[in-house]
């Protein structure tokens, strides 16, 4: 597993994207680009040969920040709605903003792939190993909702945060 180092910049990034924080909408989306921006100066394959598949809806900004650094292919992937076709590329980087079970992306992982998010769930941090790269791992695990705020073990859901819809 590669976890970004926690400067400055980081961790005032991080602050934006807790879901304690109170911002979404733009503000959210922007710190979700930069994050990925950051991690992307992290992940070092041949653009030719490499393609970011973006796992809908919540890894959409995540996902771009990466492409912006890295110019990778991109492409789109929505585990609700589509069986998922591995792009072809040698070099695949599976991109969501939060893994809280590690479910969806573990089903179609293959050895020759990489997951990148913004933030795990320390409990699926195991699935990934060395194909993990992220920006932080967290303990906290909750079902995301339409809530503002996070009480016991239901919180605001990042996906909606991100589209300004709470």
């Amino acid at each position: 597993m590669f976890e970004i180092t926690k400067t400055d910049e980081v961790n005032r990034l991080i602050r934006i994207t807790k879901s304690d924080s109170g911002i979404s909408g733009p503000d959210l989306a922007k710190a979700h680009m930069e994050l990925g921006k950051l991690l992307g100066k992290e992940i070092n394959f041949e653009p030719i040969d490499t393609t970011i598949v973006s796992i809908l809806r919540g890894g959409i900004f995540f996902a771009t920040g990466i492409y912006l650094q890295t110019k990778y292919k991109f492409e789109l992937y929505d585990p609700k709605n589509e069986e998922f076709k591995r792009p072809n590329t040698k070099n695949i980087i599976l991109v969501d903003s939060v893994i809280n079970t590690g479910k969806t992306i573990k089903s179609i992982l293959t050895p020759d792939m990489i997951v990148a998010c913004c933030v795990i769930n320390e409990k699926a941090v195991r699935l990934f190993e060395n194909q993990l790269y992220t920006i932080r791992v967290s303990k906290n695990s909750f079902l995301g909702t339409s809530s503002k705020k996070q009480i016991g073990e239901v919180g605001p859901d990042t996906t909606m945060r991100l589209f300004n819809q709470i």
